[in-house]
């Protein structure tokens, strides 16, 4: 069985979906031994949707300053045509 050492050591790539079956299975029975692994594996996966989720708020906010940076510089060259 795998140690917590090297549960720790893994835990970015099994929360990625890049460890094989039979690894994944590894550290899937430690953690169903090891209540402390299976926390920080859970607080693992959370910091991951969190980060996520503040990229994507960022990519739209980028797209709104792009949109609303559009829609000023329109006004702009209508007010200079006399619009």
């Amino acid at each position: 069985m795998l140690s917590c050492k090297e549960v720790a050591q893994r835990a970015s790539a099994m929360i990625d979906g890049e460890l094989g079956a039979w690894d994944t299975l590894q550290m899937r029975m430690h953690m169903a031994m090891c209540k402390g692994c299976e926390r920080f594996i859970g607080q693992m996966r959370i910091t991951r949707d969190l980060t996520e989720a503040v990229d994507e708020a960022e990519e739209l906010h980028d797209v709104d300053d792009l949109r609303i940076s559009a829609i000023l510089s329109q006004l702009h060259e209508g007010k200079q045509q006399g619009g």
